[in-house]
């Protein structure tokens, strides 16, 4: 067995804590942004007074997306025509050339005045979103989600520690198989005009740029050292420098840079879904590898979620590997009911974000944690063949494996966790035998709410995860709800009253397999 141990952790973040330089930065661009938008987003000096024609003005930004796109396309990226991330969008025009491309685009902004301008400007294209983000980081945008990102002269105008922070947002959230296209000042040149702005500081620039630009809010131009980039890339190995080329858009007096940064990771497979899609990995042969075959995820439990989810409901997943049930029961709930997905596994947690977010689904909160009595940290075991994971002492021969690895998580207990809660309709429960810890960390929960609760019934797993007799498990379990229903998998179902009837069923299924107590059973307890 491997003695590895190591973190959970997909990447480490160096974005900067929201600052002063952020709310400057946010009200200069409120100013230029209400003013004179166009001008400010492309600054030709016949075109101050908002001179731009509008048609003009949108052609540019298709002109640049085109040339990018065609320039990458040679390369074969990006893989993915799903998602595109404009930074640093201003009026919308790279944008709106970026939805011809994409199934969608979106636009963030740090200036409300600007989003507003773009979302007046393109609200004749239906597949683009704008978002004001005054925060140090990219937010309401998944890891490993946007296939490509493009940022055109926005980050030679931000403050060097923020636009390095936004770089690394930018590999953060770059998807596997995407690329990241973004230009931004390294230095001033060797120019008279250069060496001017190398002794001169914004400080002492700005008088001067308001005088001529005859406004009190004016843009500063900030130098990113490209030293700082490639150590920021260094953190992360799966991405890999393309290119880095001298760009002429800062104008004279700056060395203009521009990086194309590619993600080599194997990329995820779509599998569209009536209503959703979930991403799978053709390398996962618990889950992944079986939903790009065709086959649906555990359709006697689906059936349930059916039956049982209404508009409006609180579902909590608790185990919810890449979404299979989360992402479903999302669809059933509806925007104004909530789907709670707990998972340790920081992979399986990009996958299930990242479907979420591909749906549209604002209602799925994923919580990056193992379910527990208690809070602290656990250890797991996983392979590179299975999204699934188990306790060391549960886990079975492939995870056991020396392939594997041993990985350190988070424990929450869900009754603190989720304290405030309102309401709570329906509990999944899939934990590889840790569920009596489970139910030990959510008895306020059940009993507040007395909700369904679907679990996976493994009494090998769980004697060996938590030294509990699986028929004191179910006896929690009866206390809850005076009824189970063994959910076999050709979609029969068998009614129990007591644990030694559901024992019984297990030792039957388990003898009809052969495996020897290895096969585990659905079981759903409801009132």
């Amino acid at each position: 067995m491997s003695n590895s141990l190591k973190p959970d952790a997909t990447d480490a973040t160096h974005s900067p804590p929201n600052t002063p330089e952020l709310e400057r930065l946010r009200r200069v661009w409120e100013t230029l942004g209400r003013d004179d938008p166009l001008w400010a987003v492309l600054s030709h000096r016949d075109k101050r007074g908002r001179r731009w024609d509008l048609d003009e003005f949108l052609a540019t930004g298709s002109l640049e997306v085109d040339a990018q796109l065609a320039v990458l396309s040679a390369r074969g990226y990006p893989r993915g025509r799903a998602l595109a991330l404009d930074f640093g969008c201003g009026a919308g025009r790279l944008t709106r050339a970026l939805a011809a491309h994409f199934e969608r685009a979106i636009g963030v902004d740090v200036s409300s005045t600007m989003v507003e301008t773009a979302r007046r400007l393109n609200a004749d294209v239906a597949n683009v979103e704008f978002r004001r983000n005054a925060s140090a980081r990219i937010e309401g945008i998944a890891d490993a989600s946007v296939d490509f990102v493009f940022s055109h002269i926005t980050l030679q105008h931000i403050p060097a520690d923020l636009a390095a922070g936004y770089v690394d947002e930018f590999f953060r959230i770059l998807a596997p198989g995407g690329v990241a296209a973004f230009q931004f000042v390294d230095s001033h040149d060797d120019s008279l005009r250069g060496r001017l702005f190398g002794v001169a500081s914004n400080r002492w620039l700005n008088p001067l740029r308001r005088i001529l630009w005859r406004s009190r809010d004016v843009f500063e131009m900030h130098a990113l050292a490209e030293r700082r980039l490639h150590a920021l890339l260094a953190w992360r190995p799966q991405l890999r420098l393309l290119d880095a080329i001298d760009d002429g858009a800062a104008g004279p007096g700056w060395r203009g840079r521009r990086w194309i940064v590619a993600n080599d990771e194997a990329a995820p497979v779509r599998v569209d879904r009536t209503g959703y899609a979930l991403y799978a990995d053709p390398r996962d042969e618990h889950i992944g590898a079986p939903l790009l075959a065709g086959a649906a995820h555990d359709p006697h439990v689906l059936a349930v979620l059916q039956e049982r989810l209404r508009e409006g409901d609180v579902m909590l997943d608790v185990g919810a590997n890449i979404g299979a049930i989360a992402l479903p029961a999302a669809s059933l709930v509806g925007p104004r009911g909530r789907v709670i997905a707990v998972e340790p596994i920081a992979a399986n947690r990009v996958l299930l974000a990242r479907a979420a977010q591909y749906a549209g689904f604002r209602q799925v909160e994923v919580v990056a944690a193992a379910a527990a009595d208690h809070d602290g940290e656990i250890v797991l075991r996983t392979h590179p063949s299975t999204s699934n994971s188990a306790t060391p002492p549960a886990s079975g021969e492939r995870l056991a494996a020396p392939e594997g690895a041993s990985v350190r998580v988070r424990a929450r207990a869900l009754d603190g966790l989720f304290a405030d809660l309102a309401r709570l309709d329906l509990v999944k429960i899939d934990v590889e035998g840790m569920e009596p810890f489970v139910l030990r960390g959510m008895a306020g929960l059940l009993r507040r709410f007395r909700p369904a609760v679907l679990t996976e019934f493994h009494p090998w797993a769980i004697e060996r995860a938590t030294g509990t007799s699986p028929e004191d498990y179910l006896a929690g379990l009866f206390a809850l709800h005076a009824v189970a229903e063994v959910l076999h998998r050709d979609g029969t179902r068998e009614r129990c009253t007591d644990p030694a009837a559901v024992m019984a069923a297990w030792r039957r299924v388990n003898d009809a397999a052969g495996l020897a107590g290895r096969v585990h059973l659905d079981l759903l307890f409801a009132g």
